[in-house]
Order: structure tokens, then C-alpha cells, then sequence
């Protein structure tokens, strides 16, 4: 298989949209915290440290107000200095999700459910929403013993080009899902045109069978199968994903067992009166 065409994620990046374009004209915005926002986004695409020249690259501003702004993050213990230069993540941003977690309290009722279907399947599975362009991990079970790929919580992954992303999107009604659209190509352009048919195919296989497929698109090592589950009392819309590393299940395994399963589970969950369907 070659990475050329299915490894995306070593060729999609989400394109940093310009303060101006994000303040449109609307003035009762705050510059100044969306460039604080800026800089902790700058850590999104993995990078665990990074100077103050590079955020002042990535988001273009210049290092003088990078530099004030790091050293507020830094007192509200939101950024932390390297010791080896440079800046890092700190943990008080754990704290701020905290209180996401803690009201996603159906979380729970989900994790033996989750648990079993790992087992049974020798695969990470993950329960996920949408976060703007993209879908966010919310919790995710299995077992990492030589597991290429571990989605923990808060991993993101662009709505286009994966399963579980495909999957959220068969949920959403006709107007939601043009709303999503306009989301997704500010955040990666051009996403939408490159994953027309991949998009159409993965929301009418949730629809008519319950779940949607994806092999080594995303990772090339990863297969990966998504279930959607419904619509939580307060909005957010779930999904159910499932990734195995490639050499542990063939794809017509998958198609005719697996993702099967997996949709088996999701519909268990709706029974939890948790989900609107």
C-alpha cells in the first residue's frame, strides 16, 4: 500500500484562518484572546515544543506579542517553558476539560459495552463528537500492546477524510450538514471536493446498514470502521469508531463481521435512552 495516497495524515493540515477573516468585520471581538487561543492551537498538530519564532511563523504575528501573550499562558498555567527552550503545553489545560468530561457522565455507561467489543476485536474503540472541521476523541478503550495507533481523548481527526468523521455526518439533517460543510473547507480547503464520493458513500452505508469503512486512508496502517450512535439530550451529536491495525483483519472480515458488530453496539447504547435517534 502505498503511503503516497492513503497516509493523509502526513499530507492534510488545517489551515490557520486569519485573524481578520475570523473577526469579520465584527468588533465586539477580542483580538487579543484569539491570538492567546492561537498560540495553544499551535500545538494541535503534535509538536510538543516550540519556540517563540516558530509560533510567531504559524500564526503571524511578531515574536515581541508572541512573547507577552506565552508569558500570560504561562501564569495562568496554561503554557510551561522548556527547559531546553522553548515552550510547552502545562497542565492546567486538563482542568479546563474537566468539566466537559464530568458532565458526559453516559460515558460510562458506555465503557463495558467498549470494553467487550475490544476485546472481541483486538481494536481501539472510541467514542466521538464534533469539534468544528474536525472529530474529537471522548473517550477511547483497548489494549495498546503493539498497537500502531492509540486515539487518546482530545485527538482530533478532519471530518472529511475518516470514517468517524463520515459517520457524524449521517447524522446531521440536510441543513446541518451544509452548515458542517462551510466548517470543514475553511478548515481544510479543497476537503470537500477531494472527498465528495468517499463522503456520499460512507453516510448512505450508515444509513442503510449502520456503519461506514475506511482502510488505510487515514492511517495507512489503520482500518477503521465507525457506528453512529445519536444525538446526546443537550446537542452533541456521537459517534461509535472502531480502529484495528491493518494485518489483523481482512477487509471483507470487516465488512461482513466486524463493522456489523460494531453497529450492534451502537444501537445497544440507544438503549440507554441516553441518544435521540
Amino acid at each position: 500500500m502505498s503511503s503516497e495516497h492513503t497516509n493523509l495524515i502526513d499530507r492534510v493540515e488545517r489551515r490557520h484562518i486569519p485573524l481578520d477573516e475570523m473577526v469579520d468585520g465584527d468588533s465586539s471581538l477580542s483580538t487579543t484572546l484569539i491570538r492567546g487561543l492561537d498560540i495553544l492551537a499551535c500545538f494541535l498538530d503534535g509538536d510538543q515544543t516550540l519556540t517563540n519564532a516558530q509560533i510567531a511563523a504559524r500564526i503571524g504575528i511578531n515574536k515581541a506579542t508572541v512573547s507577552r501573550l506565552c508569558k500570560t499562558l504561562i501564569a495562568l498555567h496554561y503554557l510551561r517553558r522548556d527547559p531546553n527552550g522553548g515552550f510547552k503545553l502545562a497542565p492546567g489545560l486538563l482542568a479546563l476539560s474537566y468539566p466537559i468530561l464530568s458532565h458526559m457522565k453516559w460515558r460510562r455507561q458506555a465503557i463495558n459495552l467498549m470494553q467487550d467489543y475490544a476485546d472481541f476485536s483486538k481494536g481501539n474503540v472510541s467514542l466521538a463528537v464534533f469539534n468544528g472541521g474536525d472529530a474529537v476523541y471522548i473517550q477511547t478503550i483497548g489494549d495498546i500492546t503493539n498497537f500502531p495507533h492509540v486515539p487518546e481523548m482530545g485527538m482530533t481527526v478532519p471530518v472529511a477524510d475518516s470514517a468517524t468523521g463520515r459517520s457524524l455526518l449521517s447524522l446531521l439533517s440536510d441543513e446541518e450538514r451544509a452548515e458542517k460543510y462551510l466548517e470543514v473547507e475553511s478548515a481544510y480547503p479543497g476537503a470537500l471536493e477531494r472527498c465528495k464520493e468517499k463522503i456520499d458513500k460512507g453516510i448512505k452505508s450508515c444509513k442503510e446498514h449502520g456503519f461506514c469503512t475506511s482502510y488505510g486512508e487515514w492511517r495507512e496502517t489503520i482500518y477503521a470502521m465507525s457506528a453512529p450512535v445519536g444525538r446526546t439530550s443537550d446537542g452533541l451529536v456521537v459517534t461509535l469508531s472502531c480502529g484495528i491495525p491493518a494485518y489483523r483483519a481482512r477487509k471483507d472480515e470487516i465488512e461482513n463481521d466486524l463493522a456489523p458488530r460494531l453497529a450492534a453496539v451502537a444501537e445497544n447504547l440507544r438503549q440507554f435512552n441516553i441518544f435521540d435517534t
